[in-house]
């Protein structure tokens, strides 16, 4: 039996007059729109929330032009197919996510989800023991629901192919209406804002079996009057171990359905590229990369422990590790606001 509770509030405007997501206006198999990749370091607007409220992302930064696809494709002709045998559509963002899902005249209902994260690889989530409800129909400002699901994850983690079960709970609103500003005096008066955040608690083998758990935030932002796809996406995905509160992976993707006029500069673009090395090590690492003024590295055990910081990594330094037992280490740097970590070997 799911636990799921819904809370749905009437705007003081008519419900004819607002925005709202059903399955009248629900996006059709083939439909799609080219986004422009953005700047990871994006304002998220978290905090911009209720009636008349303003986003502005008039001064976007984008990615040179870099441009991913937003589609909706049929579930039975992809090559995850199998493994989601009741979803008849995907929302893909080419390369990031794939959402499988299928609709009632109630509900929206994902099946699971194919997630690319760079140090995990491919992440294969089936909701199949009990199916994740990411959308209740009708859907309009301030309705929101709590939903929870189960089933199982395969990915790598460490080397080590992971195939544990999992199980979590969404929280799913439309937290928002007003004004979205996009660049070359794009403005859209009357959008909504849907968020959602899921959390999938599960374990991973690293040495020793660890409780971790992975977190996603996304925002997306609807002019249903004018179509039935987001116009902007806004993502950030977090693992870690259950109840820290930081975490081992982050990443962010922002997409826009208008190109930004000016791009991040190349050495942002390039910020996430380092090298630990030598490794296997036996105790002495060293860096490479362009780091800025405010770098620093984290480095955790096996147990997600805290086992050395740097405060002001420079490209070249070198740390001791000596001191530390043989095993596998996670090293997490922040470099001008991009996280990245990579798992080191000591011998």
């Amino acid at each position: 039996m799911k636990n799921k509770l819904l809370f749905a509030f009437a705007l003081t405007a008519s419900i004819s007059q607002a925005q709202q997501l059903d399955l009248t206006n629900e996006p059709a198999i083939g439909q799609g729109s080219i986004m422009y990749v953005c700047d990871t370091l994006t304002n998220s607007y978290a905090t911009t929330t209720g009636t008349g409220v303003i986003w502005d992302y008039s001064q976007l930064l984008g990615l040179n032009g870099t441009t991913k696809t937003l589609e909706i494709l049929d579930a039975t002709l992809t090559a995850d197919a199998a493994s989601f045998p009741t979803s008849t559509k995907v929302m893909s963002i080419q390369g990031v996510i794939k959402n499988y899902f299928n609709s009632t005249a109630t509900d929206r209902i994902s099946q699971g989800f194919v997630y690319n994260e760079p140090n995990l690889g491919t992440v294969l989530a089936t909701f199949d023991a009990d199916n994740e409800t990411i959308l209740n129909y009708p859907f309009l400002n301030s309705s929101y629901f709590v939903d929870n699901f189960s089933g199982m994850l395969s990915f790598t983690f460490n080397g080590i192919p992971q195939n544990p079960t999992c199980n979590g709970s969404i929280r799913a609103e439309i937290d928002g209406q007003g004004t979205l500003l996009l660049p070359s005096s794009n403005t859209h008066t009357n959008v909504i804002r849907y968020k959602s955040v899921d959390t999938v608690f599960t374990q991973v083998i690293f040495v020793t079996t660890l409780d971790v758990q992975l977190v996603r935030t996304q925002y997306e932002y609807y002019d249903i009057a004018n179509g039935n796809l987001p116009l902007f996406v806004y993502t950030n995905v977090q693992f870690g171990q259950q109840g820290s509160t930081n975490p081992l992976l982050e990443q962010t993707n922002v997409i826009s359905s208008i190109q930004p006029l000016q791009n991040v500069g190349l050495e942002n673009i390039s910020a996430s590229e380092f090298s630990v090395y030598p490794n296997p090590s036996e105790g002495i690492i060293n860096f490479k990369g362009s780091f800025d003024s405010n770098a620093s590295a984290i480095i955790y055990d096996q147990s997600g422990r805290l086992v050395s910081t740097i405060e002001t990594l420079v490209n070249g330094q070198s740390i001791d590790l000596s001191h530390l037992n043989k095993g596998m280490y996670l090293v997490s740097v922040n470099n001008n606001g991009i996280q990245v970590t990579k798992t080191i070997s000591l011998k």
